[in-house]
């Protein structure tokens, strides 16, 4: 699979990238493709995890990095933004893609982060340095502010350089940045801190007329292996046994109150309700 292809595949019209949560329209928005492969998953035997994702060790896994736009109340809100141009080639084509569904960047009114890794929040800056979204609020859960914005040297590399990039794409939106706790934070928004991928990881629901979508950012890398063994973690999490106690405790929220996903990493657009299967989950495309 080719970005190109995947750029074609996710405005192709014969797929349906629009729901609605009661009276809150959901479109699936992406960036593009990211590379990983299978030894990232930690816990599990790499044959098995080939079997489940038909992925052999040293072949590209390519992950869908899907975002999401909510029309509500008169605004216009954005789930996290993309990783811009300064990731892979096979990334940045968020802003392009939220133009050809004729939404001007400008006339985003919230952006709600699931979490400060670049994948997620580099889309906040363009190419000239400038903020893609001038005129949104930046909504960031306060464990995950408290954690990334400002914060002294951990000497972890992977943190340090992390700290430093979060300054560089946060710094144009300082005064608009957000802090918040759990619970709603806009009409049929609400957010949940579900951490472990990072300190202050997080799942914004959508909620309106008794109907709900979750976008659970990270909770869920390796579809068709997370799903299966909800212990098995990856290589990208900060505290994975935290993360996978995370995991449990969403899906089985999930299946408990009927919540449907609205997937960070799952195949293009991303829609799925969650059912159980045996000792753990699955996925029944679409809803």
């Amino acid at each position: 699979m080719t970005a190109a292809k995947f750029q074609d595949r996710s405005l192709d019209p014969s797929i349906n990238r629009v729901r609605k949560v009661g009276d809150i329209e959901v479109v699936a928005c992406c960036d593009g493709i990211l590379p990983s492969r299978v030894d990232v998953a930690l816990g599990i035997d790499i044959a098995e995890t080939e079997r489940l994702t038909g992925v052999k060790a040293g072949e590209t896994m390519w992950m869908s990095v899907n975002e999401y736009i909510l029309k509500f109340g008169g605004k216009t809100g954005l789930i996290d933004t993309g990783a811009a141009d300064r990731m892979y080639p096979s990334l940045g084509l968020l802003m392009d893609n939220l133009r050809k569904e004729n939404v001007d960047p400008a006339t985003i009114d919230y952006v709600f982060l699931t979490h400060l890794h670049p994948d997620h929040m580099y889309g906040l800056v363009g190419k000239d340095g400038a903020p893609n979204f001038p005129n949104a609020e930046v909504f960031i859960h306060e464990k995950e502010a408290g954690f990334w914005i400002d914060a002294r040297p951990t000497g972890n590399p992977k943190v340090d350089g992390n700290q430093k990039q979060v300054e560089r794409h946060l710094r144009d939106y300082r005064d608009r940045i957000r802090v918040v706790k759990d619970g709603e934070v806009a009409p049929g928004v609400s957010v949940m801190c579900c951490p472990g991928h990072s300190p202050g990881h997080s799942a914004w629901i959508v909620h309106s007329r008794g109907q709900s979508a979750i976008m659970w950012g990270d909770l869920i890398h390796l579809p068709n292996v997370q799903m299966a063994h909800t212990e098995v973690t990856t290589t990208y999490d900060l505290d994975g046994a935290m993360g996978a106690r995370s995991r449990r405790r969403i899906l089985d929220m999930c299946v408990a109150d009927g919540i449907n996903a609205l997937g960070a990493h799952l195949e293009f657009p991303g829609f799925a309700r969650v059912v159980r299967r045996g000792e753990g989950f699955g996925f029944e495309f679409d809803f």
